[in-house]
């Protein structure tokens, strides 16, 4: 988001947000959201076949494998998979699974091996893989070949210092995937940042409504009005619907030097040293969602994945990763308390009605969700969850109906595109 023109465009549209009276003259309003979306147990299995199973999603930071014979063991609820960093420092992805009766292959959550071996019957593979020992190989007939018993390899790319997996061996790479939300990264150079923490929150909910709670500031005053509610102003939010499902939030902001001493972005000896941004995020409120699971909200010394993941259709896992700029050998900025314990507090409040709300979906009293256009991101993952799904796929009083693709916004260099006019017209 560095080119001139796109600035200027972002800049007039949050001024024609704040300056509306009325809802754009394109906008006829949107269908109410089934509640079955968030309550049905098929439509739940269709998300887990089509979607979660064949998507790119964040696995972890290069950090966090740093040398050869590193691994992690990945939290993916419905998977086992774990991340190794081989003799050839090419960072891999495996099932947990062992070749010989499906024992675990890993069991601690990190460490360091040069030879991973099945604590059941001893079976052994290196870095790479391959099975290298068989303990009593004796006992296998002569058509037992190790060659063909090898760890089954779960896609994985790297991009920026960030780690994605993918279970779909036939997936686009990465970057086809990410497209504008890859080139609108750059200005953040992520392969300077660093986990700081990781945060996890158990809810009893299904994984969109977390999702949606994240995708709108209509709340904004509503639940943060001592913490972040002051600082943005919601009316000029302007929504960007990328291709892929994904999405960009830019708000105008109010934030004071009294807000920045609070998060931790003082310019003092204690403060975050602020991590690199182009001039629309240094200014204003910006938050990507990477389609399908991630929200990432950026600030001046901070920027954060909130990641979704359905443990079942009722019951999700928050995690927050906290990145900021890599503090090398040095301890840790004494900032990210501060910050931390901000963000405890706002987490509190976006969380506090969600499991409420999964028990209103199952109402009579409830008939779905009614959608405004500040609300549009909501409206624009679900279509996108549904094209994904196949819309054949899934029961009609449950589909969404396809409002917003045309309205996608694209790359700049083809800012002729009508499409693109269209997103503009529509603002």
């Amino acid at each position: 988001m560095d080119h001139p023109e796109a600035i200027e465009n972002l800049k007039a549209r949050m001024a024609s947000e704040v300056s509306r009276q009325t809802p754009p003259p394109t906008f006829k309003g949107f269908p109410p959201l089934a509640p079955g979306r968030y309550t049905s147990q098929d439509f739940f299995d269709l998300e887990m076949k089509h979607l979660w199973t064949k998507m790119w999603l964040y696995a972890a930071h290069e950090s966090q494998v740093p040398e050869a014979g590193s691994y992690l063991l990945l939290d993916i609820p419905w998977a086992s998979i774990f991340l190794i960093r081989g003799e050839d420092n090419k960072i891999r992805a495996f099932y947990n699974v062992c070749s010989h009766r499906g024992a675990p292959i890993v069991r601690d959550k990190e460490g360091k091996e040069r030879l991973l071996r099945c604590t059941y019957h001893q079976w052994g593979y290196n870095t790479q893989g391959k099975l290298v020992s068989v303990m009593h190989e004796r006992d296998f007939a002569e058509t037992f070949d190790k060659s063909c018993l090898g760890l089954v390899e779960v896609k994985c790319e790297s991009w920026n210092g960030l780690i994605f997996v993918n279970e779909d061996p036939n997936a686009s790479p990465l970057l086809e995937w990410l497209g504008m939300i890859a080139d609108e990264f750059e200005q953040f150079e992520m392969d300077k940042l660093r986990p700081a923490a990781i945060r996890s929150y158990e809810l009893t909910c299904n994984w969109k409504l977390t999702m949606d709670a994240f995708l709108e500031v209509y709340h904004i005053k509503g639940i943060h009005p001592k913490t972040v509610g002051p600082a943005l102003d919601e009316t000029g939010a302007v929504m960007g619907l990328l291709p892929n499902g994904h999405t960009r939030m830019t708000c105008p902001t109010t934030m004071g030097e009294e807000d920045k001493i609070n998060r931790g972005y003082a310019d003092d000896d204690t403060s975050l040293p602020p991590i690199p941004m182009g001039e629309i995020a240094a200014n204003y409120h910006v938050s990507h969602n990477i389609f399908p699971n991630i929200i990432t909200p950026v600030s001046e010394g901070a920027r954060q994945f909130l990641m979704f993941w359905p443990t079942t259709k009722d019951r999700t896992r928050v995690d927050v990763v906290h990145f900021g700029l890599d503090w090398g050998k040095n301890e840790k900025p004494k900032a990210w308390e501060t910050l931390l314990s901000f963000w405890e507090v706002v987490m509190g409040e976006d969380l506090q009605f969600l499991e409420q709300q999964q028990r209103a979906v199952v109402s009579p009293g409830f008939r779905g969700y009614n959608l405004s256009f500040m609300e549009r991101r909501i409206y624009y993952a679900h279509e996108s969850i549904d094209r994904i799904i196949g819309p054949q796929n899934i029961p009609e009083d449950l589909r969404v109906e396809q409002l917003l693709k045309d309205y996608q916004e694209q790359p700049w260099h083809h800012a002729a595109d009508p499409i693109l006019l269209k997103q503009q017209a529509a603002e």
